[in-house]
């Protein structure tokens, strides 16, 4: 087998091991251990004669649902039924690795050479393959779809069009969302040819954006998917990429399947007692302290347990712009939004970052930090820190918790908590009333601003809607009128990669993986304006009830602030080369219609009420909508805001003929 590995410092504990094993086989009740040490010397039973499944069964009686409450193994020894045999294609013996880990969902785009995987697919009757229209798109969709539903993502598709995915491969990457990404071509004996829809190895543009990249060989079908899934989980998780080239996809093989939990399978591992206590003295020795949340609390499942340990000592809570995910409720009074704009409290004293690279912002230089993370290579990279704890990040959390209590008195938690909290609920309440200022002085503007239609969306949507921004530089002024987090809105993006291609289908992938909910994409004119529109195609055909709304400034208007915010010649000039949309003014409620959506146009602020009404009664009826809504310019003022360099080659023509 063909395949480069990266760097992996996976150090699982016993417990984390432990918690992997399967359960018990339906109707055998686990067995504690007196009991079948008791069982064992009367029976004279050897270690290794019958299995423990046994032992239960003849110790322990029928099992109950009280079995698992008192006295008893709660991960007891495997029975050995955790695999089974496969007989058929080599095709289908990747589809059998990925059923037997709970994947039930594929996406594909156009291409030939995959008909012993269909054939098995069909075969199979309960796994539905998602086609979309491009490689790039078909990436973003897998990524947004694992992000959602905690599932992994497989994606397959032609090898010509490992060039279109590499975008949203380096997003997913950027995002370490768990992937599978497959291509045809590849066939180690087409090397040297430069053949047709060929080049010597085949993953090498991938690798830089990948945990691990493989060939998938024909004896090796299964076990090669089962290695990727453990790759793909990590930490850090990440993409994977295969090439299916050498395989013979239609011989018939004998192959291992294994089960596999997806929920444990990224392997979960603890920080040493002594760097917790450590962690634990400084926090309750801080006067001022501050939790920084990133990615990896939600990835881990620890919102709740981040949520518990700050409300137990009123620590304030902040997040970056790679927050990603909705990570704690913005509505809680211990929020102090984004680290950017942290104001309280004026002198930190220590600062705790669980899951947070510092990739974006970093602590005020001075600031004692103590960096914690499930991935030891970002510890301390980026900024040098006090104490770097490389755990999993619930675990790392409960343990601080655990270990606090083990430091303090009840009563004199109690008094921290109250002694900081009245401070903290006043600073967060002044922040509320600067957003209602915000949004309250241009509320009746037209072309709209951001601060209304995030205010209309936030009051008009469903309490637990699901937003995916993919916005620039007035990305704040929106999502700062949400409520997220908690049993709020959830939150998917932007991007930490940032580029631009990846919202649209992203956002549709979220719906597949969440199709209870209602999902909203946020997106700006210039950012749909990078090849999304073929995303609607998909939308349309698996009549996803999505809203996608188009903030339209007729601008790139992140772009033009970089550039303009340094002064220089062209502020001067009042010009700017790259970021005027207008000339053409895209209709883009047409391209929505073009694909069987629901249009709808904006252009006041007395008609977006109306128009997200209808919208929302649109998605209902179960027709996804997309609504281009004229937005207010922001950042530096020009005085040629609409200048471009102009061409015309028409123009070049016409004068060609009169000469």
């Amino acid at each position: 087998m063909s395949s480069s590995r990266k760097p992996s410092s996976d150090t699982p504990s016993a417990d984390a091991e432990r918690s992997a094993v399967p359960s018990q086989p339906a109707g055998v009740a686990p067995v504690s251990r007196r009991d079948f040490l008791a069982a064992t010397a009367a029976t004279s039973v050897a270690f290794g004669a019958p299995s423990v499944a046994a032992l239960a069964q003849q110790t322990a009686g029928p099992a109950s649902p009280a079995a698992g409450t008192q006295g008893v193994v709660s991960n007891p020894l495997p029975s050995g039924e955790a695999f089974e045999m496969y007989d058929g294609t080599a095709a289908g013996a990747v589809l059998a690795q990925l059923r037997a880990a709970g994947v039930r969902m594929l996406f594909h785009t156009n291409t030939s050479g995959f008909g012993p995987l269909w054939e098995a697919v069909d075969a199979a009757g309960d796994v539905q393959v998602i086609n979309v229209t491009h490689e790039g798109h078909a990436v973003a969709v897998a990524a947004g779809y694992a992000m959602a539903s905690r599932k992994l993502g497989f994606f397959f598709g032609s090898g010509a069009g490992v060039g279109n995915s590499i975008s949203n491969l380096y997003c997913a990457w950027k995002d370490r969302v768990p992937l599978l990404v497959t291509y045809s071509h590849g066939d180690l004996s087409a090397q040297g040819k430069d053949g047709f829809e060929s080049w010597d190895d085949t993953l090498r543009p991938t690798e830089p954006f990948t945990m691990w990249t493989a060939n998938l060989l024909t004896e090796e079908m299964a076990e090669i998917t089962r290695r990727a899934i453990r790759f793909a989980y990590g930490p850090p998780s990440g993409p994977v990429t295969m090439v299916w080239g050498t395989a013979e996809a239609g011989e018939r093989v004998r192959q291992r399947i294994d089960k596999i939990d997806l929920a444990s399978a990224r392997h979960r591992f603890r920080a040493p007692a002594d760097a917790i206590q450590q962690a634990a003295r400084w926090l309750v020795e801080a006067k001022n302290p501050v939790f920084v949340v990133g990615p990896e609390v939600f990835e881990d499942g620890a919102t709740a347990d981040l949520l518990a340990l700050a409300e137990k000592l009123s620590v304030p809570v902040t997040d970056t712009e790679d927050d990603l995910y909705a990570n704690f409720p913005t509505d809680h009074p211990l929020y102090m939004g984004q680290m950017r704009t942290l104001r309280y409290p004026r002198q930190t004293d220590l600062m705790i970052g669980f899951g947070e690279g510092f990739k974006r912002r970093e602590p005020q230089p001075g600031t004692p930090t103590v960096h914690i993370s499930h991935d030891p290579v970002i510890l301390g990279r980026v900024y040098p820190v006090e104490l770097a704890i490389a755990s999993d990040v619930r675990l790392a959390i409960r343990d601080l918790s655990d270990a606090v209590d083990s430091l303090l008195t009840r009563d004199r938690i109690t008094r921290i908590r109250q002694s900081r909290l009245a401070q903290i609920t006043a600073h967060t309440a002044e922040l509320k009333k600067s957003r209602e200022i915000a949004r309250t002085a241009f509320f009746n503007r037209s072309p709209l601003s951001w601060e209304r239609v995030g205010f209309e969306l936030d009051r008009l949507l469903d309490k637990n809607a699901v937003i995916v921004p993919e916005l620039g530089t007035q990305a704040y002024k929106m999502l700062n009128q949400f409520t997220f987090g908690g049993e709020n809105k959830s939150k998917y993006g932007r991007t930490i990669g940032s580029a631009l291609g990846w919202g649209v289908p992203a956002a549709f992938g979220v719906q597949l993986g969440l199709p209870d909910r209602q999902v909203v994409a946020l997106q700006g004119d210039g950012g749909f304006l990078f090849g999304q529109s073929e995303a609607l195609w998909s939308i349309a055909r698996y009549e996803a009830p999505m809203l996608i709304v188009i903030m339209n400034n007729h601008l790139y208007n992140e772009t033009r602030a970089r550039n303009m915010n340094g002064g220089g010649q062209f502020f001067e000039e009042g010009r700017d080369y790259n970021g005027y949309l207008g000339d053409p003014n895209v209709d883009f409620a047409k391209i929505g219609e073009a694909y069987g959506l629901r249009g709808e146009r904006v252009k006041t602020a007395g008609e977006l009420v109306p128009a997200l009404q209808r919208a929302l009664h649109s998605m209902r009826d179960g027709k996804a909508v997309l609504m281009d809504i004229d937005v207010e310019v922001d950042g530096p003022s020009l005085s040629q805001p609409t200048w471009y360099q102009r061409h015309s080659i028409a123009e070049i023509q016409r004068k060609s003929r009169t000469v």
